[in-house]
């Protein structure tokens, strides 16, 4: 109902849109779009960005993928600290789940999140760059 029914009604009755482009534009247009953003945190923050956190993995840090994905284009720093519920050590930047997950520990819905120390992410980063500067002199 909510995927198909109400966003192809809504724009029938008050925009007066054709019952076709609304089912097609409002529902399946988006619907389309959305899974293919969800596609892309798994396919393009695997393929292209950076590697700050650990360069012998295949994820990536994927701006463009973390704006369209509202957050999930992070995936090298959440595939090296797995634990840490942000998925980022940006904040509330480009990562609105990480606010939203804020908001609900906010009204007690969420709790026992866990972070990684802003120690352990520079830890993290040195060693990665001392590996890649001793890797590129060798």
């Amino acid at each position: 109902m909510c995927c198909f029914i109400l966003p192809s009604i809504i724009p029938y009755w008050f925009w007066n849109e054709s019952l076709w482009n609304a089912f097609f534009v409002c529902a399946i247009f988006r619907l389309c779009f959305s899974l293919n953003v969800a596609f892309c945190v798994n396919s393009v923050s695997h393929i292209w960005g950076n590697k700050p956190y650990d360069k012998n993995i295949l994820s990536t840090e994927n701006k463009g993928v973390s704006f369209f994905a509202i957050g999930e284009g992070y995936h090298n720093y959440h595939h090296t600290f797995p634990w840490d519920y942000s998925t980022s050590e940006l904040g509330w930047k480009i990562n609105l789940t990480t606010l939203f997950i804020d908001v609900c520990a906010f009204f007690g819905l969420a709790y026992d999140r866990k972070t990684a120390t802003k120690e352990t992410i520079k830890m993290k980063k040195l060693k990665n760059c001392i590996s890649e500067t001793t890797k590129a002199t060798t």
